[in-house]
């Protein structure tokens, strides 16, 4: 029997262009997309079962070649701000990056403030790693935890996208229910991996 965890979607905003240069781009090192690659993004206000807490958004990505160094992690989103454009409370964010067994290799925690206080427009988070050598698959599991709405893309879903169970280990397709139906679409999320 195949798990999922039911979402309601409603499109927020479609086709948001999004400017300015990457951390990869600045620095020379490349990036891995597992999205289709535009610039462009769909910010999807996403309800979660009980246990958002412990699911995250994840992404698997293949390095280039073994020995491949990841060095940041690049989020497209929106952050919700408040009426009169003030500044969302402070809410805690968490990353983790697991090899191709998903075991553990780096746990990160902090305010989303100094990562996705982009006033309220969509924009690029950046959050920096400390340089993690991988030789295989590997996954970028970010917790937004309902302080930032992660970028979608629903071109060219190849199943590279999921919802990570922190608390399961469970790995489960992301997919969102089509609005007054049963059927459900594949998702990519625009979380892209940097590195040298």
């Amino acid at each position: 029997m195949k798990k999922t965890i039911l979402l309601l979607a409603a499109v927020i905003s479609a086709a948001i262009t999004l400017a300015g240069p990457s951390i990869a781009q600045e620095a020379g090192h490349n990036m891995l997309i597992r999205d289709s690659g535009s610039d462009t993004m769909v910010n999807v206000d996403t309800y979660r079962s009980p246990g958002y807490l412990t699911v995250g958004e994840a992404v698997m990505f293949t390095p280039p070649r073994s020995g491949w160094t990841l060095d940041a992690v690049e989020i497209w989103s929106l952050v919700p701000y408040g009426e009169d454009d003030t500044l969302p409370d402070d809410q805690i964010i968490s990353l983790e990056i697991r090899d191709e067994d998903l075991k553990l290799l780096y746990r990160f925690s902090d305010s989303h403030l100094p990562y996705f206080a982009n006033q309220g427009e969509p924009g690029v988070g950046v959050i920096e790693v400390p340089s993690i050598v991988v030789n295989g698959d590997f996954y970028v599991c970010f917790y937004d935890r309902g302080a930032v709405l992660v970028g979608v893309d629903f071109n060219r879903a190849e199943g590279n996208s999921y919802y990570y169970d922190m608390k399961t280990g469970e790995l489960f397709l992301a997919e969102f229910q089509i609005e007054d139906s049963e059927e459900y679409l594949p998702v990519n999320w625009i979380i892209r991996a940097v590195g040298h």
